[in-house]
């Protein structure tokens, strides 16, 4: 993997340098901005070359929450991650902070592995939703024809082309499989294979995470199990249904911000889906069924 590329805001020179110093040293590539006009300037001049933006959220001439805004109006920039940092843990601001795009966040004041373990799991979702952009645009064959169809899966590597293709079924296909793949991938690993949000967090940081859903498949009690997944098009919309066969999550803490889960390397991709892949999202039961809508018109 080449070196995460991090484009840092701080009008405080002080946390400024120390931000960059943390990040150079962790061998990660810099750029520094000293308010949210100059991100933008940087952003918009190239907008593919940066992983994650690190940014403050109090600024002068333009703030965090400004900056947001633009970026989530730039079909370019719409997917760079983007972790707000700020003195204040209010849950109002923190929840504000998320609904406006912004999925990571840093309080003041923060630990140097708290900063390098959340801008790693910023820059390890971009290059996996990057994958998953290149992959969708590649596809050939789109489903627009289909009216419903059935399909189950088993593997990654299955759930991986069945986010690929099912996207394909959508007027903007891009903006679907991000959503639609941690759909799949979450009925697959805490679903059918019973790996828990602790265990997850675990296997992240250990970079184990795929050896222990393959060790996890091989199981006896884990060869027939499938997630099932169910499309319908109707005349103003496409749903899509994905049952697991597991015990089922509280999901009800999953679908909305949650500042307990923020410095965790992982736990808030289904609410990004909800907030940027769907139109409608909702868990039914004991959470081993869920219900995603995308509007045709």
């Amino acid at each position: 993997m080449s070196k995460i590329r991090v484009l840092v805001a701080d009008d405080d020179s002080t946390n400024l340098a120390l931000l960059v110093r943390v990040l150079s040293k962790a061998g990660m590539e810099t750029v520094a901005a000293e308010d949210g006009a100059e991100v933008l300037a940087y952003l918009r001049k190239a907008p593919e070359s940066f992983d994650v933006l690190l940014m403050d959220l109090v600024m002068p001439r333009m703030n965090g929450f400004q900056v947001l805004k633009r970026m989530k109006a730039n079909a370019h920039l719409k997917d760079l991650p983007v972790i707000l940092q700020t003195a204040s843990n209010s849950p109002e601001d923190i929840q504000r902070g998320m609904e406006a795009g912004a999925y990571y966040y840093l309080t003041k004041p923060f630990t140097q592995r708290v900063v390098l373990g959340i801008v790693r799991t910023a820059a390890q979702d971009i290059a996996r939703i990057r994958v998953l952009h290149a992959e969708v645009e590649r596809l050939g064959t789109p489903l627009s024809m289909m009216m419903n169809g059935r399909f189950r899966f088993r593997t990654l590597l299955e759930c991986h082309e069945l986010a690929n293709l099912l996207a394909k079924a959508c007027p903007d296909p891009t903006r679907i499989v991000t959503g639609l793949s941690e759909l799949l991938i979450n009925a697959l690993e805490h679903g059918n294979l019973g790996i828990t949000y602790t265990e997850k967090g675990e296997l992240l940081e250990k970079n184990g995470w795929k050896a222990e859903i393959n060790r996890r498949q091989a199981l006896p009690e884990n060869q027939d199990k499938w997630v099932e997944v169910e499309v319908t098009r109707h005349p103003d919309r496409i749903a899509f249904e994905v049952r697991d066969q597991g015990k089922g999550f509280d999901w009800k803490t999953y679908v909305v911000p949650n500042p307990s889960r923020l410095f965790d390397n992982h736990g808030r991709g289904i609410f990004m889906a909800k907030m940027d892949s769907f139109d409608r999202l909702e868990y039914l039961g004991a959470g081993n069924h869920v219900r995603a809508e995308v509007r045709l018109a």
